[in-house]
C-alpha cells in the first residue's frame, strides 16, 4: 500500500543504458586421475570423453599446473554449474573438480553500477535489509519466471525496458479507469489524479502517483546496467494488470485480476497466455476478508502455476486482522520495519497474521535513508518524463518478497507454494536488538532473499538423468489440444523437431529446428519456416529449398514423458506444456543402442529419401505403438508453401502399414486458447510404408489422385542413431 509521496529525485533528460557482459558458460577445473591405459589419449580426448559419460557438454580449454585441466561447460548460472560440478565429481576418473571461480578485490558487497544503486538501502548484506547481494551470488533471475504487479499498470520506463509482457486492464467502470474506456488489453497506467471537483468520500484530491511502476521497478527494474535503480530480479518478466485507477477500485475486479494473472478463465477476457508464478498485491481496504478473495487463491494454486500470492499488510497502524486481501488464506502478508533499526514502521501493520517484514521506509520520506527509492513519472496528471522518488510503506515491502521468491523460482522452478512459503518463514532474518517487532507481531522476521534462494537450491530436486525423447509429443493434459503436436527426433546431444501446427489463416504449417542441448534435460535451437518443390515434384531438387529464421524454441524435459515447448515466432511468445502421445505401447528408444540399424525392429523415427540427402528438405516422422504407426510428413504445396499432412497406417503384413492421408486445418500456431473443435480434417489420399530391414523402406502415397513412390532411409543425426523397441 502506498504512503504520501514527500520528495522526488527526477530525471528528466534520457540515462543511455550500458551493455552488459556477454554470458558465458561457467568453467571447471578437473583433476582427472592417472591411469597408464587412458595416458596415450590427450587431455582433449579425455574431457570430450567425460562429458560424453555425463551427458554434459565440456570443451577444453588449456591444462594447468600439477597436471589439472580448465574445462568450458554450457552452464550459465551458478545453479546450472553445481549441477554440472555434482555429475563430474562422482565419475571414477575424477581426482577432484571445482567451480573455476573468479576472484576480487575484497569489499563488502559485490558492485552493480545502476545510478541510485547505493540508495537502495534496502538491498544490502545487513541485519535490517534483504540481502539481495548474497542472493545474486547464487542467480540473478530467469526470464522463464513471470511475475505479476496487480496494481495500477504501468508506464513503459526505460528502467524496465524489454521486461514488461502484455497485460490487462481489468477496470470495469469507465471513471475508475481513467482512460476513456473500461476493461482492454492496455495496461499501460493513464494516471489516476483526482480533481478537487472530483473527490468523495474516500477519495480525496491528489496528483498522479504511478504506484503500478514503482511495485514493478522493485522486483524487475534492470539491473547493473549503469541506469536508474536495480531491480531485485535480474531476468524475471513483470505481467502487468491494471486493477485501480481513479479513487482506488473495486474487489470484483481484483478478483477478476488475480484470476486472470494466474491463468484462470474470465467471462469476456481474452485468456492470459502468460500465468504468473508469483502475485504482487499491494493494495487492499481495511474490512474483514471477503470470501471471495480466499477462493481465488485456493484457484490460482490449484491451476498449478502460481506458487505465491504476496499482499502489502496495509499503512493504518492496526491489526492485519482488519485489512483485505492481506488477512486472507492464500496470501503472504507483509509488514514494514525501518532500514536502520529494524522496527516496526510507524505507519505500517502489524498482528499475528503477518507472514514476514521488509524495509518500507519510516515516518519521513525526505531523504532515500529514510525510504525506498523506486521508478516513478513527472507527472503529476497525465504522464510526463521518466523519474526516481523516494517512497515509503508496506506497498514496497511486498515486491521485496515477491522479488526473492521469484529468485527462488529462477533456482527451483519445480517448488510448491507450500514449500515457497516453508522458506520464506524459516529463512527470515531476526529481528535485531534494536527492533521492537516480536514474532507474534511483525511475522518470522525480515525477508532474507540470500538464504532464501541457497535454501530453494537445495530443496531443488536433481535434474533428472538425460533420456531419450524420441517420439510424438502434444499439448498437456493428452487430448486438451488435438490437432497440433512436435515430433522429436532425439540423437545424442540434439534433437531435431518439427512442429506441425497451422499459420495465421489456418492452413497447415510446420516449422522444423535443430535443438542442441544446453543441460542435461534442455534443448535449445533457432527456428526456421521451410519452402520447396512440391510434394508431386519429378525430380525433386534439393536446390529449391529455402530456409527462413522465424524465431527460436526451448525443449525443456521434467521426465522422459513430460515437459515444455517454449518458442518465439515473428514475435509472438508462448509456451506449452507437452507430453507423449500414445496410443499404443510406448517403446523404449535408446540412442546407440545398435550400430547397424537394419536390425531395428521397430520403425520409429525420422526418415526421408535414399539415398541419404537426395532429396534434402523433406521428410517424414513415424511413431510406432505396436502394430499401429503415426506419420507426419512435412512437405510442400503446389505454391511451395509448408504442408504437413498426416496417416494412422496400421499393420497389413510384415513390414507393410497402410492408412489414409489426411490434410488438415485448425486454429493458428498462437491461439490462445487453441479450440481443438476448430480442427478440420479432409481426407486426400493413401500412404502405404513397406520395409524391407529396420533401415531401408519404401514410402507410396496417393494425393489428389497423384500417385508417387519414394524409397526411404533413416536420418541419422548423430552415428549411430537412435533406435526403438
Amino acid at each position: 500500500m502506498h504512503a504520501k509521496l514527500l520528495c522526488a529525485l527526477v530525471i528528466a533528460t534520457a540515462l543511455a543504458a550500458s551493455t552488459g557482459a556477454p554470458a558465458e558458460g561457467a568453467r571447471l577445473i578437473v583433476k582427472l586421475k592417472d591411469d597408464t591405459a587412458k595416458s596415450a589419449l590427450t587431455p582433449k580426448a579425455r574431457i570430450e570423453k567425460l562429458g560424453s559419460a555425463t551427458g554434459t557438454p565440456l570443451r577444453h580449454l588449456r591444462e594447468m599446473a600439477l597436471g589439472a585441466d580448465v574445462v568450458a561447460t554450457e552452464a550459465t548460472s551458478a545453479a546450472d554449474a553445481e549441477r554440472v560440478l555434482a555429475q563430474i565429481v562422482v565419475q571414477p576418473d575424477v581426482q577432484f573438480a571445482e567451480i573455476d571461480r573468479r576472484v576480487h578485490a575484497f569489499q563488502a558487497q559485490p558492485p552493480v553500477n545502476d545510478l541510485f544503486a547505493l540508495q537502495q538501502h534496502y538491498l544490502a548484506n545487513d541485519p535490517t535489509a534483504i540481502s539481495a547481494y548474497a542472493a545474486w551470488e547464487v542467480t540473478r533471475g530467469s526470464a522463464n519466471v513471470v511475475v505479476a504487479v496487480v496494481d495500477s499498470g504501468y508506464r513503459p520506463h526505460a528502467g524496465m525496458a524489454g521486461r514488461i509482457l502484455p497485460g490487462y486492464n481489468m477496470i470495469s467502470d469507465v471513471f475508475t479507469a481513467n482512460d476513456g474506456g473500461a476493461r482492454d488489453d492496455d495496461a499501460t497506467d493513464p494516471g489516476d489524479w483526482v480533481l478537487a471537483s472530483e473527490a468523495m468520500a474516500g477519495c480525496t484530491a491528489h496528483d498522479s502517483i504511478w504506484h503500478g511502476t514503482s511495485v514493478a521497478g522493485i522486483i524487475g527494474a534492470n539491473t547493473n546496467d549503469g541506469a536508474w535503480t536495480a531491480g531485485i530480479d535480474w531476468n524475471a518478466k513483470i505481467l502487468p494488470v491494471r486493477v485501480i485507477g481513479k479513487c482506488g477500485g473495486f474487489d470484483s475486479d481484483l478478483v477478476d485480476g488475480i484470476a486472470w494473472a494466474a491463468g484462470l478463465p474470465v467471462p469476456g477476457v481474452p485468456a492470459n497466455p502468460t500465468p504468473a508464478h508469483v502475485i504482487n498485491l499491494s493494495l487492499g481496504g481495511t474490512q474483514s476478508c471477503p470470501p471471495a478473495f480466499p477462493l481465488v487463491a485456493a484457484a490460482a494454486y490449484a491451476h498449478g502455476v502460481t506458487r505465491a500470492i504476496v499482499a502489502a499488510a496495509g499503512n493504518e497502524s492496526q491489526d492485519v486482522s482488519s485489512d483485505s486481501p492481506a488477512n486472507c488464506s492464500g496470501y503472504y502478508a507483509i509488514a514494514s520495519t525501518t532500514r536502520y533499526s529494524g522496527k516496526l514502521s510507524n505507519f505500517s501493520n502489524f498482528g499475528a497474521g503477518i507472514t514476514v517484514s521488509a524495509p518500507g521506509g519510516a515516518a519521513n520520506f525526505r531523504t532515500p535513508a529514510d525510504s525506498v527509492l523506486v521508478l516513478s513519472n513527472t507527472g503529476t496528471t497525465i504522464s510526463a518524463n521518466d523519474a526516481v522518488v523516494s517512497e515509503g510503506g508496506t506497498s514496497f515491502s511486498a515486491p521485496m518478497v515477491a522479488g526473492t521468491i521469484s529468485l527462488m523460482l529462477a533456482v527451483a522452478p519445480q517448488l510448491t507454494p507450500d514449500q515457497v512459503h516453508a522458506i520464506i518463514v524459516s529463512t527470515a532474518k531476526p529481528f535485531p536488538a534494536t527492533s521492537d517487532c516480536t514474532t507474534d507481531r511483525c511475522g518470522a522476521g525480515i525477508v532474507d532473499a540470500g538464504a532464501a534462494v541457497r535454501a530453494a537450491l537445495a530443496a531443488a530436486p536433481p535434474p533428472p538423468a538425460p533420456g531419450n525423447y524420441e517420439g510424438l509429443w502434444w499439448n498437456a493434459p493428452a487430448g486438451s489440444e488435438s490437432g497440433w503436436g512436435i515430433n522429436l527426433a532425439h540423437q545424442d546431444d540434439v534433437i531435431f523437431a518439427t512442429w506441425f501446427t497451422y499459420d495465421t489463416f489456418g492452413n497447415a504449417w510446420w516449422l522444423s529446428m535443430s535443438a542442441f542441448r544446453t543441460t542435461p534435460n534442455a534443448f535449445a535451437g533457432t527456428l526456421y519456416e521451410t519452402r520447396g518443390p512440391a510434394f508431386s515434384a519429378v525430380p525433386f531438387d534439393p536446390a529449391g529449398v529455402t530456409h527462413t529464421a522465424v524465431g527460436t524454441g526451448t525443449l525443456t524435459f521434467s521426465d522422459d514423458d513430460n515437459g515444455t515447448f517454449a518458442y518465439t515466432v515473428n514475435g509472438i511468445r508462448q509456451a506449452k506444456s507437452i507430453t507423449r502421445e500414445v496410443f499404443g505401447s510406448l517403446p523404449v528408444c535408446t540412442f546407440g543402442a545398435l550400430a547397424d540399424l537394419s536390425r531395428a525392429t521397430n520403425y520409429q523415427d525420422l526418415w526421408w529419401a535414399s539415398p541419404a540427402a537426395s532429396e534434402s528438405g523433406w521428410g517424414v516422422n513415424l511413431t510406432q505403438q505396436g502394430d499401429a504407426m503415426f506419420a507426419t510428413w512435412f512437405t510442400y504445396d503446389v505454391d511451395g508453401s509448408p504442408l504437413w499432412l498426416s496417416a494412422i497406417a496400421f499393420k497389413t503384413a510384415s513390414g507393410v502399414y497402410t492408412g489414409t492421408l489426411v490434410r488438415t486445418t485448425g486454429p493458428a500456431f498462437n491461439a490462445v486458447p487453441f479450440d481443438p473443435s476448430r480442427v478440420g480434417r479432409t481426407s486426400v489420399g493413401t500412404a502405404t510404408f513397406s520395409f524391407a530391414n529396420g533401415d531401408v523402406g519404401a514410402f507410396a502415397y496417393t494425393v489428389n489422385n497423384v500417385a508417387r513412390t519414394k524409397s526411404i532411409v533413416r536420418e541419422v543425426l548423430r552415428a549411430p542413431g537412435t533406435v526403438c523397441h
